[in-house]
């Protein structure tokens, strides 16, 4: 699935006059770990590469909002302010000697679970710690979202954000039925608002239900935590090259203690499984691709006639180009790395995300045509130091 750059220099194809091709982003879901995808954003952006479509879930829906909910001048700033309100200082950080070190991610995370995150969350008063107790869907969880409301009021411009100059798609899922749920400021009757963005982040048992038009919503990372297939099952199909930016690695090292067990665990929980769908997609555009040479060469008669126009009609002669990111563990994190909002550990994802945009970028640009008989690509850009 996964293409060596190497290999496609070698194999590259004559250049061909560029269609029209649209830049589409992914972002994954991943709590603190979403400094990463601002990073990557603020590379991308710096370089001249923007979104024609953003696609999020949970902390991926408020990056894609932020950016999808500003002019191309004020987006960078917007991100920046989001993700310096919620930074947290670890206490005692500086205090502890070496031999403390493996406990300092824990401060943070105790932190943000005691007291909360400013401009995210805050815990419920009296403590919801009684999980048998009945209560309204909007306050089954722990913490209260209310301050990110306020804070996604602040920093997006939801009038602009409406208008759809960039297209957006949130993905969340319905309480009730199960079923996938996808909010989009070109698709639906009625404007996005605060609410579609904390639904898609909205995970129990630490978050409540969003309602939404008498309907209950929860994150959709419940469902799939990387929302791909909105992109691949679009019926507006032309030329893509697509970003995807996940924070979660799915290929680690096993384990050796059974704190790393845990993170391991979470990891393959939250991780991206659009690797199980791409080898489908990528078997049905190639046929999309074959349809569409085929009609080229039937004679009009044949064409025309009804059980070959349904055929023709499938053919779709576009290629999808997906760029794959992957944010990879730190030392000294653990489990509850997601939850870590220390500016320590967000500066350094956003760095992170910074380098590894950048290279994504330089990749872009070496990018050659897909051969005709290739209708999806899967790229992975070297990461490593």
């Amino acid at each position: 699935m996964v293409n060596d750059m190497r290999a496609m220099k070698a194999k590259s194809t004559p250049a061909r006059p560029a269609p029209l091709r649209q830049n589409v982003m992914v972002f994954q879901g991943g709590g603190a770990l979403g400094a990463y995808q601002a990073g990557v954003f603020e590379a991308l952006a710096e370089r001249g590469i923007e979104p024609d479509w953003l696609v999020g879930t949970s902390i991926g829906a408020i990056n894609a909002a932020l950016i999808a909910g500003n002019r191309p001048e004020d987006r960078l700033e917007r991100l920046r302010q989001f993700w310096a309100g919620v930074a947290l200082d670890r206490p005692f950080a500086s205090l502890m000697p070496a031999s403390g070190k493996p406990w300092t991610p824990g401060t943070a995370t105790w932190q943000a679970m005691t007291r909360g995150v400013p401009g995210f969350y805050q815990p419920r008063f009296p403590l919801q710690w009684d999980f048998s107790r009945r209560l309204p869907p909007g306050q089954l969880s722990v913490y209260d979202t209310l301050p990110l409301r306020q804070t996604l009021l602040d920093l997006i411009d939801f009038d602009y954000l409406n208008k759809g100059d960039i297209r957006l798609s949130l993905f969340a899922v319905n309480v009730s039925s199960g079923l996938p749920a996808r909010f989009d400021n070109r698709r639906d009757r009625k404007p996005l608002t605060p609410e579609h963005i904390m639904a898609s982040g909205a995970l129990p048992p630490g978050f409540a239900p969003v309602e939404i038009d008498g309907q209950w919503y929860w994150d959709g990372g419940i469902y799939s935590n990387t929302p791909l297939d909105i992109v691949l099952d679009d019926a507006e199909r032309c030329d893509t090259l697509c970003f995807m930016v996940d924070l979660w690695d799915a290929s680690e090292p096993i384990p050796d203690t059974l704190g790393d067990a845990v993170m391991r665990m979470k990891n393959l929980q939250f991780a991206s499984r659009s690797h199980e769908h791409l080898r489908d997609h990528r078997i049905m555009q190639d046929l999309r691709r074959a349809v569409k040479r085929l009609g080229e060469h039937l004679p009009p008669e044949l064409a025309q006639q009804a059980e070959f126009r349904r055929l023709l009609d499938l053919g779709c002669e576009h290629s999808f180009d997906i760029v794959h990111l992957v944010m990879k563990a730190q030392a000294d994190e653990d489990s509850f790395r997601d939850v870590d909002f220390s500016s320590e550990a967000l500066r350094l994802r956003k760095a992170l995300g910074l380098r590894d945009g950048k290279r994504a970028a330089d990749y872009c640009r070496r990018l050659t045509f897909a051969a005709d008989n290739a209708g999806l690509r899967v790229h992975t850009v070297d990461q490593d130091d």
